[in-house]
């Protein structure tokens, strides 16, 4: 079979169901061979960025690895803004380039760019086929590399390649990807730490979600108060007594104050985490499966091991343990003060009044599925979500390190594509939209039931505030937009438009209700944020 054959029958036997791209002339004999079988479905995007989010996306949500394609020179280019998001995030992405033909390799040919220097930065293996023997081998480093160091794995396939015949054999599955073994001796001395601990906290990452029922369990055993990341939000329901919300400009007063009182902090699967929130001189226990993760800390005791292993060693010795009754009481205070947070920044305002998104974000909790997906963009608002979104079983998506703007739209399509049965919310602002509103058309085509979010406030509200925090005048942040509802109709979408917070519930339950892909403009006020920062209680980390 050619190479363009060959690659279709081997992702469909590892179990890859989309890709995602964008056609060019480097990869048309690959993308007739994908429009002659149908193991594999192929979303043709409005732009490569996109169909690199969206594979990230995917690959967020699955944990399995996402895959996309672009042809050489500015479709390759194109995909680096949405591949960065993968590596930042560490999320297994495949990356499939078409290349100009192997005799104009190194030339000064149109389009030609060494594509493996350009991405070696965000990725953590990079090849380049110039023979259709060599695919197969090829292939597959790039999946297990992908997999086991999650992140981006890229391939740049010269052009006169894919049509070639080639021997590889398609193997029928991956090799297992084994488990970050801990050593027993960091193991039993965390654990000798949390046994002393009378005023413990535990902040979970969004890699503790697969493990979100065994973190609990340690919580209650502790009587430890329970931080949790955006990504971890909803892998434990908010209401619980324990639970006191976020840690950085997205969290709670309530976590503050309890860091102010804590004697140890417990790090679940939390790559990354804002250190000028956490005490100084705070002693902090890491779990995580990546050495690199580990946070540079005098204090630190890092745990190099997954948590499916830690936590069962943990609850184990922890029977012996005799809780906090008073300290477990301090935090189900703590609790409720964080529970009474949105309430209290959902007052003094006429419902007439154009819609404050910290009303927005936390209505929008009361009335969406508790299964949910709510797919985020950055700017003020996910801040705001952070906030006062009181997440019950709720999954958000987000581009975490990388914080590009543009990615909710397209990854929101791909997490509709990955879960149909599930409700899909893309919350975005105008900014942002702006930057993938083509892929509303996407959506549309691809009859992808989303409801679509709009964050109107006609500025970079984030950005507007922080040049006003470091003392410069707003300028180049103001936006004037389109008519966000016409739009919508133009794809075939439906559309609302809110101007008043009196109209902001029914709207969004009749959207949500409607199961179709519908856009909300939602009229909301200038920025509102107040600096989180300048509540810490405490002498931070620098």
């Amino acid at each position: 079979m050619i190479v363009a054959q060959y690659l279709t029958k081997q992702l469909a036997a590892w179990g890859v169901k989309r890709i995602y791209g964008v056609a060019g002339d480097g990869i048309f004999a690959w993308l007739d061979a994908l429009g002659k079988q149908t193991e594999i479905q192929y979303i043709s995007c409005r732009h490569e960025a996109a169909a690199a989010m969206m594979a990230s996306a995917e690959a967020k949500l699955t944990g399995k690895p996402g895959v996309c394609t672009a042809t050489m020179g500015p479709g390759f280019v194109h995909l680096l803004n949405g591949l960065a998001d993968a590596h930042t995030d560490r999320a297994p992405v495949i990356a499939i380039t078409g290349q100009v033909e192997t005799h104009k390799l190194g030339g000064t040919y149109k389009q030609f760019v060494a594509q493996e220097d350009m991405i070696r930065p965000i990725s953590v293996y990079q090849a380049t086929v110039s023979h259709p023997d060599a695919v197969g081998e090829v292939l597959h480093r790039a999946f297990v590399s992908a997999a086991q160091q999650k992140g981006v794995a890229h391939l740049a396939i010269c052009k006169d390649v894919f049509a070639q015949k080639t021997k590889a054999a398609v193997l029928p599955q991956m090799p297992r990807i084994p488990r970050v073994l801990g050593d027993r001796m960091e193991i039993e001395s965390a654990a000798e730490q949390i046994m002393r601990a009378k005023a413990p906290l535990i902040l979970m990452g969004t890699g503790a979600r697969p493990a979100a029922a065994m973190c609990l369990r340690l919580a209650e055993q502790l009587g430890a108060g329970i931080l949790l990341s955006l990504g971890a939000k909803g892998a434990i329901d908010e209401s619980h007594r324990l639970v006191l919300g976020g840690l950085g400009e997205g969290g709670s007063e309530a976590a503050l104050q309890a860091l102010e009182k804590a004697d140890l902090l417990v790090i679940l699967g939390a790559s990354w985490f804002p250190q000028e929130f956490i005490p100084k001189q705070l002693p902090i226990i890491q779990v995580d499966h990546a050495a690199a993760s580990m946070h540079a800390h005098a204090r630190l005791l890092p745990v190099t091991a997954d948590l499916l292993d830690v936590l069962p060693l943990w609850s184990q010795r922890l029977k012996a343990r005799t809780p906090g009754d008073a300290w477990e009481k301090s935090v189900e205070t703590w609790h409720a003060r964080f529970l009474a947070e949105p309430a209290g920044s959902s007052q003094s305002q006429s419902l007439a009044e154009a819609v404050r998104p910290e009303v927005l974000m936390h209505t929008l909790g009361q009335v969406v599925a508790d299964d949910a997906i709510v797919v985020l963009d950055t700017g003020e608002h996910t801040i705001w979500f952070n906030r006062v979104f009181r997440a019950s079983r709720q999954w958000p998506l987000f581009s975490g390190k990388w914080r590009t703007m543009g990615f909710a739209l397209p990854a929101a399509i791909s997490a509709k594509l990955a879960f149909p049965d599930r409700q899909v919310v893309c919350v975005t602002g105008d900014g942002g939209l702006q930057m993938s509103l083509a892929e509303l058309m996407t959506a549309a085509e691809h009859q992808a039931a989303i409801t679509v979010v709009v964050v109107n406030n006609r500025t970079l509200g984030l950005e507007e505030l922080k040049m006003k925090q470091e003392g410069f005048q707003p300028f180049g942040v103001h936006l004037h937009n389109p008519d966000f509802a016409l739009w919508a109709k133009a794809c075939g979408a439906d559309s609302h438009v809110v101007r008043a917070e009196s109209a902001l519930e029914p709207v969004l339950r009749q959207a949500l209700a409607g199961n179709r892909l519908t856009l909300l403009d939602i009229h909301c006020t200038a920025p509102t944020l107040i600096e989180r920062k300048k509540q810490i209680p405490f002498q931070a980390q620098a």
